[in-house]
């Protein structure tokens, strides 16, 4: 059975269940002698034509109008429905019980302002009841789409951090072709601190959030692991301000800084630096990265590849309405300032 048609099945089976409560009810509540009797069960049926047409009439005229926030036509057609009510109640009793049940005599017991009364209370328990389901059929349906967003944005994310991994690998591994080309000694000892930043890079970019401690520790494995193919006059500065137990997004920091090595620093370049700054508080993270910038990469329209914009997404995705990203980009030297705004708890 489809939702849709399992729906429609439940939606007839609670209006079923309403009216088998209501009409017992209604007759128990204005039984003519101590115990119910059959001539009350048939009076509250006949009693019940009257209001089940107040009542759909009703829903009809919420759907139109009340929905639509068109709250005075619904005013007024609900006024017309009480009198229409009133009105088919008493052409009930007055002709069509004679012409069904010719052998019974029956008479309203209600006059024209009780009906109204009754069927007014009616309206107001089935509107009550119609709205407060399709308030939470609403709610129902807002959390199946944030569910479905929530679904596709973790998609997107996934993603993108699927980028960063081989991105990550193809740069570690320029440092380890360049010392294997000159059979350094050293090639063993980097090829294992590459191991161990892979792990983390692999293992814990899967999280939500890290502790920003555990990203600072990684930056600095990669900045002495990069330090292997850059020219010891190379000026490179990380300095960190951070409370232990603020969590970020992973990786965000090392993307920024694999862009400044890869960009910034090259062996026949002079005066190359980088520059680096971290700090936190409760409240925010604040990271900048500013580095030279060499004459192929001043002549090139794109100069930071996939990185920047791999960043730009997750930040999106990650950090909506709370962080500030600016790139400085100037004819000698590139500079990124990002800013952090915590998740209020």
């Amino acid at each position: 059975m489809s939702l849709l048609n399992k729906y429609k099945l439940n939606k007839v089976l609670f209006h079923v269940l309403f009216w088998t409560f209501s009409i017992p009810g209604f007759a128990f509540i204005f039984k003519l002698s101590d115990a119910i009797s059959s001539l009350d069960v048939i009076y509250s049926i006949f009693f019940h034509i009257a209001v089940s047409a107040g009542v759909y009439l009703n829903f009809f005229g919420i759907k139109k109008w009340f929905v639509n926030n068109c709250y005075l036509k619904y005013a007024v057609f609900t006024a017309t429905i009480i009198a229409f009510a009133v009105f088919l109640n008493h052409y009930t009793f007055e002709v069509l019980v004679d012409l069904v049940l010719p052998d019974y005599y029956f008479v309203s017991q209600f006059n024209f302002g009780e009906t109204a009364l009754i069927i007014c209370l009616y309206l107001i328990i089935t509107t009550a009841t119609k709205l407060s389901k399709s308030w939470f059929d609403l709610q129902k349906e807002n959390q199946r789409m944030v569910k479905k967003e929530k679904e596709k944005l973790d998609s997107e994310l996934h993603i993108l951090k699927a980028q960063i991994n081989p991105h990550f690998l193809f740069n570690s591994l320029n440092v380890i072709y360049a010392l294997a080309l000159k059979n350094d000694k050293l090639t063993a000892e980097v090829v294992l601190k590459l191991s161990d930043i892979l792990r983390y890079v692999i293992y814990d970019s899967a999280k939500d959030k890290v502790t920003i401690e555990s990203e600072v520790l990684l930056l600095k494995k990669y900045i002495e692991l990069q330090k292997y193919r850059v020219e010891d006059s190379a000026a490179i500065s990380f300095i960190s301000n951070v409370e232990e137990d603020v969590k970020v997004a992973p990786l965000i920091f090392l993307t920024l800084v694999e862009n400044s090595f890869k960009h910034g620093i090259k062996s026949d370049t002079e005066n190359v630096f980088i520059n680096i700054r971290l700090h936190s508080n409760a409240e925010h993270v604040y990271f900048e990265i500013e580095n030279n910038k060499i004459k192929t990469a001043r002549d090139h329209k794109n100069p930071n590849g996939v990185g920047l914009e791999n960043i730009k997404k997750r930040l999106m995705l990650q950090y909506p309405d709370r962080h500030k990203f600016e790139v400085y980009d100037s004819n000698d030297t590139f500079k990124v300032c990002l800013e952090i705004e915590h998740e209020k708890s």
